[in-house]
């Protein structure tokens, strides 16, 4: 049973705001393939001239404030393996739903010429390029402090639709690298809301628990409590942050942990605007396991670009492909980190778990009696049955004071069935004396009987009788990274930090500094577009 994250996190009571941002119109885009014309995931979408953008989503679409356009601006947009493009907001607004693609970048033979010329490198195997990343992680990423303000968000994804949408502007304070995340980084918050634009379901918005006792649960995987507090759940699976302590399974601690617990192999290498990347796949696979995951390191320095890791449950011999329909996922983490004076700052960072949702069953038995005058037993249910399933014997399992109750023949009605016991007309008699003895509630017969219906569907075959639905449904958190401050400490001289220990949404302080307007919620289409 894998334990992928030190935390576990409860959804609370959510404070709706209305800030000044929140009534500004938008345009809306969607990133594409040109190729493919599949969606182009967390790309970056910057305003030109601006330390300030957001991130595709699942669908590759964003949405920029109009504003923007009054003050003729354009979007630079950027995504790693693609050609940059640069778009003119003016253009964006003549359409409702703007199409942008993207073209694919061939890696030029002379540019890996010349990058491996420049530096006169050796060929390096797999393990040594992560073990040099791994050692350069104090030389690339920042040991002052900085903040990131950006857009949080949770929700579940179900059938292409998004589900229990929560959204918020936070303002993270990171002391550096040197310093432990969870005890030292402090997190304002600036906007927080409950979407009841998207669908709404209290039950898929409960907490996890075990599935024994819970109608929401995660399969054959363990998080303990930490207060509930979702964004430091999602940080804590932040690897390349947190990488001199534990963050989950099956990376560990990233520095001591992430090389002897892989195999690894070299792939095709990809690159970014500026920068040509070793591409680097991570596997491995334990009985019930499958891992699948990728680095993305600089050749120029070893700075770990981007991280990609999933964790499979795989069913009896499972797949040689982890992402296989025969495997289950079970979690998956993608990290990517941008370049900003030489050191290596978050872009975004998002988790994303499969749980079960346990649902009562909508066909169920209303009621078992005994009918004296007809001498048999009347099953009642509170639906409309299926005449040939409801017609079988041998899905009726009845006893009384511990001996099996044989049937000769059962008779079929819309909502119910009859059925006539193999018994004398003594063993009868006791029956209803049993009864009429114990007839405190007429619609279940006493204790001395036991029965046990199964195998019934109901009128248009979809329900099981008695049987719970199951729902496997996807859970997200992500932050995606607006605007980097570096050098910046506090948000201001008494700053409001959100209690760590406490759930987002459930009575944390909200403050709106001043330029707090600036920021956006890049809420998704409420359906993916096919």
């Amino acid at each position: 049973m894998p334990y992928f994250a030190r935390y576990f996190f409860a959804l609370g009571i959510f404070l709706t705001l209305t800030p000044a941002w929140a009534q500004d119109a938008f345009v809306h885009g969607r990133l594409l393939d040109a190729q493919t014309e599949e969606p182009v995931v967390f790309a970056t979408i910057r305003i030109k001239g601006k330390a300030i953008g957001v991130i595709s989503n699942q669908d590759g679409g964003f949405r920029i404030p109009k504003r923007f356009e009054a003050e003729g601006d354009s979007l630079i947009i950027s995504s790693m393996g693609y050609e940059s493009r640069q778009v003119s907001l003016a253009q964006l607004f003549q359409s409702p739903l703007n199409l942008i693609l993207l073209t694919p970048r061939i890696i030029q033979l002379e540019e890996v010429l010349l990058e491996e010329k420049r530096k006169n490198r050796r060929k390096l195997s797999a393990r040594r390029i992560v073990r040099n990343a791994i050692k350069a992680i104090g030389e690339n990423y920042p040991v002052t402090p900085f903040s990131a303000i950006g857009y949080y968000r949770d929700y579940q994804f179900v059938d292409g639709a998004y589900l229990n949408l929560n959204e918020a502007i936070l303002e993270v304070f990171d002391s550096g690298f040197d310093t432990v995340d969870d005890l030292e980084t402090n997190v304002s918050l600036y906007y927080k809301n409950q979407n009841t634009d998207f669908e709404r379901d209290t039950v898929a918005d409960n907490k996890y628990g075990d599935h024994t006792a819970s109608k929401k649960y995660i399969s054959n995987a363990h998080l303990s409590d930490y207060g509930g507090n979702e964004f430091t759940i999602l940080r804590i699976h932040d690897a390349i942050r947190n990488y001199n302590i534990n963050a989950f399974d099956f990376v560990n601690k990233f520095e001591k942990n992430l090389i002897k617990n892989h195999a690894l192999r070299k792939e095709r290498d990809t690159y970014t605007e500026e920068e040509v990347l070793y591409t680097i796949r991570m596997s491995k696979s334990v009985p019930g396991y499958q891992v699948a995951g990728r680095l993305y390191i600089s050749k120029r320095d070893f700075a770990i670009h981007k991280m990609q890791y999933a964790v499979y449950e795989t069913s009896g011999q499972g797949a040689k492909d982890p992402s296989s329909e025969k495997n289950r996922l079970l979690f998956e983490v993608v990290t990517e980190y941008k370049r900003e004076d030489e050191k290596m700052y978050l872009n975004y960072i998002s988790f994303h778990n499969d749980f079960q949702l346990i649902e009562p069953p909508g066909f169920v038995v209303d009621a078992v009696v005994l009918v004296f005058s007809c001498e048999c037993f009347e099953v009642r249910f509170n639906e409309n049955i299926d005449p040939n399933t409801a017609g079988d014997l041998a899905n009726y399992d009845f006893s009384f004071k511990g001996n099996k109750i044989a049937f000769n023949e059962v008779v079929v009605y819309p909502k119910a069935v009859r059925l006539f016991p193999k018994v004398g007309a003594k063993t009868f008699n006791t029956m209803v004396k049993e009864v009429s003895a114990h007839n405190n509630d007429p619609n279940r017969l006493p204790s001395a009987f036991r029965t046990a219906i199964g195998g019934v569907l109901d009128e248009v075959r979809e329900q099981l009788v008695n049987e719970d639905k199951h729902r496997e449904i996807q859970q997200f958190r992500e932050f995606f990274v607006q605007k980097l401050t570096i050098g910046k400490t506090t948000g201001s001289a008494s700053p409001t930090y959100m209690d760590k220990n406490r759930p987002i949404f459930e009575d944390q302080p909200v403050s709106q500094p001043e330029g707090a307007a600036d920021y956006w919620i890049n809420t998704p289409l409420q359906k993916v577009p096919e």
